[in-house]
């Protein structure tokens, strides 16, 4: 006879199961090729502010891109270095570089939206890829791979950003962190349930941008404007995802534990702003984690073995493996051998931050 504990634990292994066998397999094992989409006028808007040297290092790789049309819209958001004279000296080396600029004004305060919509009201082209100042394309085909997204009338192409790899455990975490939320977010959309995008990465067209009803949704937030657009307008039929290598999208890590703690608690302050019913999943997921592990736990104590035994089968011969195979193909690395670990270490991590913001309020971005 099966106890009690088994039963609220195959609970949780159903919940997981569908995640895993309905979401996280579509991106684990499907490969579909993708034809680079050459031809396709595209419109690049970076939003920068204090990003001079990272500027400098970013736009002649992304102006060298293998594209027919587009071109690169820097703008710069009140900016206290020397972004602006940087951006003049650049422009006549570049014929596609337009640099826009947003003066300071003491009068207000706001975050990155206000930036992009100057941005994407600059750009020429409908059709407009994000990226950050901070961030290097793959490859020289990085424009072309996601304008393939907007093939067959979809108008929102959600991308990859990984982040560079470095010694250290801020870089482990930071990584990891960032892998099984992309494979979370892309798997979902491939589903049929997008929700979020990163700015790092991301394209929509400015029809879509101008129509959004969106103007006071979450202008109080630290972050997450580009989490809220897409949570806001994607659908199952308007939205692509590219996990093509040649469109990723590589970010600078951050430079210590603290400050990805500081960017990581800013984040939650978003999701609770996401459509309900993409909450209630969002909830579901880390929470049926967290049932399983406990109640695996306390039959090892109660010496169950029969019941620990299935259970464990069931997450290290089917769950595991289709998380590293997701995580495989978002360039993880050798993170996908550490999976396990730090799922656990995730499992305390993430409610700790998240319970950190309730208690201490996030201050905004830069």
């Amino acid at each position: 006879m099966w106890s009690l504990e088994f039963q609220v634990m195959a609970g949780a292994l159903v919940v997981l199961l569908f995640f895993h066998l309905f979401m996280f397999l579509r991106l684990a094992v499907r490969q579909t090729p993708v034809e680079p989409d050459h031809e396709l006028p595209v419109s690049v808007v970076i939003c920068s502010r204090n990003e001079a040297r990272t500027l400098e290092v970013l736009l002649p790789v992304l102006l060298a891109q293998e594209h027919r049309t587009f071109e690169v819209v820097v703008v710069n958001d009140r900016s206290e270095d020397d972004t602006w004279e940087v951006l003049q000296w650049m422009k006549p080396q570049y014929e596609r570089l337009r640099p826009v600029n947003i003066q300071a004004d003491e009068k207000f305060s706001y975050g990155k939206k206000i930036a992009l919509g100057v941005g994407v009201r600059a750009a020429k082209y409908p059709h407009v890829l994000l990226t950050d100042a901070d961030c290097l394309p793959d490859g020289p085909d990085w424009i072309s791979t996601m304008a393939s997204g907007f093939r067959k009338g979809r108008s929102i192409v959600i991308g990859h950003s990984p982040y560079v790899a470095q010694p250290g455990l801020t870089n482990v975490l930071e990584r990891y962190d960032g892998c099984m939320k992309a494979a979370q977010y892309m798997s979902f959309a491939m589903a049929g349930f997008p929700y979020m995008g990163v700015g790092r990465n991301l394209g929509y067209t400015s029809e879509v941008f101008f129509n959004a009803r969106t103007a006071s949704r979450g202008n109080h937030l630290m972050s997450g404007d580009d989490d809220l657009f897409i949570n806001a307008v994607a659908r199952a039929n308007n939205t692509a995802v590219v996990t093509d290598p040649r469109s990723f999208m590589t970010t600078r890590p951050t430079a210590d534990l603290m400050s990805w703690i500081r960017r990581k608690r800013r984040h939650y302050t978003t999701a609770v702003h996401y459509r309900f019913g993409h909450q209630v999943l969002l909830t579901l997921l880390p929470l049926a984690h967290l049932v399983f592990w406990a109640v695996l736990v306390l039959l090892i104590v109660k010496g169950q073995w029969q019941q620990v035994a299935i259970a464990a089968a069931v997450k290290l011969l089917v769950l595991l493996p289709i998380t590293m195979a997701a995580l495989h193909r978002l360039r993880a690395g050798a993170l996908i051998w550490f999976a396990l670990p730090l799922e656990w270490l995730f499992l305390l991590l993430d409610p700790l931050l998240y319970t950190s913001t309730i208690l201490v309020k996030p201050k905004r971005w830069k």
